[in-house]
């Protein structure tokens, strides 16, 4: 019994930290580390990165990377009408909004909304990679 709450405390620490280590957003070129919600307003464009990624246009020309749930996108060949079903008061996208594809009768959570550069559909010389 000692010995497995010695084993228990000595990684007690270890699993402290796993959440902590699990939320610190991967570092990606062209796209801020923080975390952030895109007003409200229309989308103006929105471009597919790799996997489930997908940059969006706000209406003020801001660009915002969204990390949508995983395989969410995987199987769609084409997302010319997405939804922004969105479940905030102000109106705004955040991690509650659900994109959604009518069409495929797909519905995606975000993961995460970073601001970032114009993806390299838009600018050839954008620093952001599409994955």
């Amino acid at each position: 019994m000692k010995c497995t709450l010695l084993i228990a405390a000595a990684f007690a620490p270890l699993a402290a930290a796993a959440p902590l280590a699990a939320a610190q957003p991967v570092p990606l070129a062209g796209v801020a580390d923080e975390e952030t919600t895109i007003p409200s307003g229309p989308i103006r464009d929105y471009q597919r990165g790799k996997g489930d990624v997908l940059f969006v246009q706000h209406r003020t020309d801001r660009w915002y990377r969204l990390q949508l749930t995983d395989g969410c996108l995987g199987t769609l060949r084409n997302t010319d009408a997405l939804v922004f079903d969105r479940q905030s008061p102000l109106g705004q996208i955040d991690r509650f909004t659900r994109v959604i594809q009518p069409a495929y009768n797909v519905s995606c959570r975000i993961e995460s909304i970073r601001r970032s550069a114009p993806p390299p559909q838009i600018d050839s010389q954008s620093p952001v990679t599409l994955d």
